[in-house]
């Protein structure tokens, strides 16, 4: 199956990188004004965006620590509107879980100065790359939507994504997601299936409870 051209791909990684960033405390020297910090992360939140499914269930473990009602309602308009079918966008399982080959899509942002990446080290001694996001960034995200309306959807659900990912580590977030069996005992190579028809059945149960 065809998993994403390089545009939409580039598209989606750009309001991750956006959105999941944080300022930092001073513009680095290219004039890059944000960070997205670690390569991991962003595969982690990628995955979520790409299935929609297993953010719902990730929506879900949230409403059991924190029983925000929305949270409910965030999940059934992901099924209302049939998003684990035609949102999706499967991603491989590889050797450390959900991947994509990125470089394309970070390429085309690099090439109009929209984020540049960097090796940088860690307090383990290893290194880790980061996304550094520039000003023009939000300018051409806040300018697509206004040509195309549409694409709201991906400030949207990357917005409703960081309420579950919050500052978490690519290291935590990833662990998250093995704890889905689906996703742990995927053959490596193979795409990561479905689990939508088991999380449907959960946000049924949880409707009935607050019925």
């Amino acid at each position: 199956m065809e998993t994403g051209y390089k545009y939409r791909d580039a598209l989606r990684l750009l309001f991750i990188l956006q959105h999941g960033s944080h300022l930092l405390d001073v513009m680095d020297a290219s004039g890059a004004t944000r960070v997205f910090e670690g390569e991991k992360r962003l595969h982690a939140i990628n995955f979520w965006v790409r299935n929609p499914d297993y953010l719902a269930e990730a929506l879900l473990d949230q409403y059991d620590q924190t029983a925000e009602p929305d949270l409910l309602d965030e999940v059934k308009a992901i099924f209302d509107n049939e998003e684990p079918s035609v949102r999706l966008v499967k991603m491989l399982r590889w050797k450390r879980g959900a991947f994509e080959n990125i470089e394309d899509a970070l390429a085309v942002l690099s090439s109009r100065r929209l984020i540049h990446t960097a090796k940088v080290p860690i307090s383990n001694g290893k290194f880790q790359h980061n996304f550094y996001v520039y000003p023009t960034a939000e300018t051409f995200l806040r300018e697509a939507i206004e040509d195309q309306p549409t694409l709201v959807w991906y400030r949207e659900r990357v917005a409703l994504t960081m309420r579950v990912a919050g500052d978490g580590s690519g290291y935590a977030l990833k662990a998250e997601q093995y704890l889905n069996p689906e996703y742990k005992d995927t053959t490596l190579g193979a795409f990561i299936p479905s689990i939508q028809e088991r999380v449907r059945k959960r946000l049924v149960e949880y409707l009935e409870v607050v019925a």
